[in-house]
């Protein structure tokens, strides 16, 4: 290894990576790249470096954690391509329509039920912009509940199970999944009633337009459209949180059955074809070579964080320099922020797990905890003007909408949101009671 310190390693490296991050370089060639240049320098010559590299390749996508990944993914697009996620979410839209801001409720669920079929917020803000946001705008919508309530939806997709990003944090931070999983219930229901109280206080202003008119429908007839429209999904969502919560199965063997549910249901319901089918495996194989390359890169790079001492050393440097537990908490936080105004989820979580995870052992915290709490932050600084990366996605989206109005339209769906994560930072309980009950 070349004599090199810790600290020089460890800046380098990080420099590296985010320039080529910024430079919009994907994130598994960027980690790749900068981790093959890193195990040339910390094991000083070629073939000991691709020794490290193939064993870290191998060890990476081997792990049993990560087939939950792929499974889950297969019953959201099963849902998706059998149309039987879509009748869902119009059943509920129409069981809303007395509701104030409707479409915005519905953005809000929507961004949650969808989320698992690309495993990125800027992907369903890019998804609701081009479907929600035009028929918001023809009904009146204030621009800033409709663009803020797209903005925030996608969040929740990172905290409610079954989270794709959830799972992927917890294989490369070492968190288990099964808590983490049932530990983002309680913090996204939290989260849902803030842009739920957002949206009833703006659309008393009249901010949410005008409404068309729907045909009233009897009790009857609601209970059978439910019934046939909603409950299966539904059905399949509380069968697989309830396998992992009462330890039945574990979150691999849970999104089987997610997965074998969802193709029963899309053909017994004659929604999904051939057609259905196969776009569903390709795109299943398309999200999931995508995580796992980005999965292959994070191994290396954790890899040469512990062997060259940059871990340990900059453990013993953050613990020497701050002794407040809260301070310490406060400066992750807003290294998250600041990330988040760069890059995006996925890499912010790949290149800080090796680094924050021990500092959270060394700080004695819940690990579960941390997570969840790290979850939100990533959706804060992925909508905090001015440079939040979903706010350019939102542009690329409506570019007939200013950058000021933007800025202005996420501040209250932020402010609901740093509440929240405030309250689940003093009452870390509040996370931590349903996974103690877990079976």
């Amino acid at each position: 290894m070349l004599d090199m310190s810790w600290f020089a390693f460890l800046g380098s490296f990080l420099a590296i990576l985010l320039l080529l991050l910024i430079l919009r370089v994907p994130v598994a060639f960027a980690m790749l790249g900068t981790g093959a240049l890193g195990a040339l320098v910390v094991y000083g010559d070629v073939n000991s470096a691709l020794n490290q590299i193939g064993l870290s390749i191998l060890s990476s996508v081997t792990t049993f954690t990560f087939t939950a990944i792929p499974l889950f993914i297969l019953m959201g697009e099963l849902m998706f391509r059998s149309s039987v996620a879509q009748e869902a979410l119009d059943e509920l839209s129409i069981a809303m329509r007395r509701m104030p801001g409707r479409l915005a409720m519905v953005a809000v669920g929507g961004g949650a039920a969808f989320g698992l079929l690309s495993g990125s917020t800027l992907a369903n803000t890019a998804l609701f912009g081009r479907t929600l946001l035009p028929d918001m705008e023809k009904r009146g919508y204030d621009p800033r509940l409709a663009v803020g309530s797209i903005l925030a939806a996608g969040g929740l997709a990172m905290i409610l199970p079954p989270s794709a990003l959830a799972i992927l944090w917890g294989g490369v931070a070492q968190v288990p999944i099964g808590p983490l999983l049932i530990a983002g219930i309680v913090p996204g229901l939290m989260m849902t009633l803030g842009y739920v109280f957002i949206i009833l206080v703006w659309s008393r202003r009249g901010a949410d337009g005008e409404e068309v008119a729907a045909r009233r429908r009897s009790f009857a007839e609601a209970l059978s459209s439910g019934l046939k429209r909603a409950a299966g999904p539904g059905v399949i969502v509380v069968a697989v949180l309830g396998t992992i919560f009462f330890g039945i199965a574990t979150p691999t063997e849970a999104a089987a059955i997610g997965a074998v549910a969802s193709l029963v249901l899309g053909v017994g319901m004659r929604k999904l074809t051939w057609r259905g089918l196969y776009d569903s495996c390709v795109g299943t194989v398309r999200t999931t070579t995508m995580i796992f390359a980005i999965v292959l890169g994070s191994t290396l790079y954790a890899q040469l964080m512990s062997f060259s001492g940059a871990t340990s050393g900059l453990v013993d440097a953050v613990t020497s320099a701050v002794s407040g537990t809260v301070l310490m908490l406060l400066v992750i936080m807003a290294v998250l922020l600041v990330l988040g105004a760069f890059i995006d989820q996925v890499s912010i979580m790949l290149v800080t797990a090796p680094l924050f995870m021990p500092i959270v052992g060394a700080f004695g915290w819940d690990p579960v905890w941390f997570s969840i709490l790290l979850l939100i932050n990533l959706q804060i600084a992925n909508t905090t003007p001015p440079f939040g990366m979903s706010l350019f996605v939102m542009k690329g989206v409506a570019p007939h909408l200013k950058m000021s109005l933007l800025y202005r339209s996420v501040l209250p769906w932020i402010v609901s949101d740093l509440v929240v994560i405030t309250i689940l930072a003093i009452f870390p309980s509040i996370v931590l009671f349903l996974p103690g009950m877990m079976s």
